[in-house]
């Protein structure tokens, strides 16, 4: 009756920490993939992030490339439904995302800190813009 007890005793104590392992690797994870993006999943939306432009033929609807001028630049893309945010968060230095949407709307926090092209055409610096 006794030995049993510490056997049962042992088995919940080596799953708790093997349960906290499995949870230490999945907060590692978490917290060092880009943006919240889990590592090994495809993106649910048709935007795509990348360092280097996609050659316009293969594009459906507006081009929109965010090119981060500072160390830290706080953007967000939304479009086209009122509710499908297509990216909210911190550009690093030199960071370029490209958002492909027939419309979307991007807010800027400090529009100093960045240069945003729509369709391969630089444009005026603002806050917020509209892109149908």
């Amino acid at each position: 009756m006794g030995l049993a007890r510490i056997a049962i005793a042992v088995i919940a104590v080596v799953l708790a920490f093997g349960l906290l392992i499995i949870g230490g690797i999945a907060l590692w994870g978490a917290l060092t993939s880009k943006d919240g993006e889990k590592p090994n999943a495809a993106s649910p939306t048709p935007s795509s992030v990348s360092t280097k432009p996609k050659a316009p033929s293969s594009q459906i609807g507006n081009t929109v490339l965010i090119h981060c001028l500072s160390v830290q630049c706080a953007v967000f893309v939304s479009g086209p439904g009122a509710t499908d945010v297509q990216f909210n968060g911190s550009l690093t230095q030199n960071e370029r995302r490209i958002f492909n949407e027939t419309q979307l709307t991007v807010a800027i926090q400090d529009n100093s800190t960045v240069t945003v092209t729509i369709n391969g055409k630089l444009q005026p610096r603002a806050k917020t813009y509209q892109i149908p």
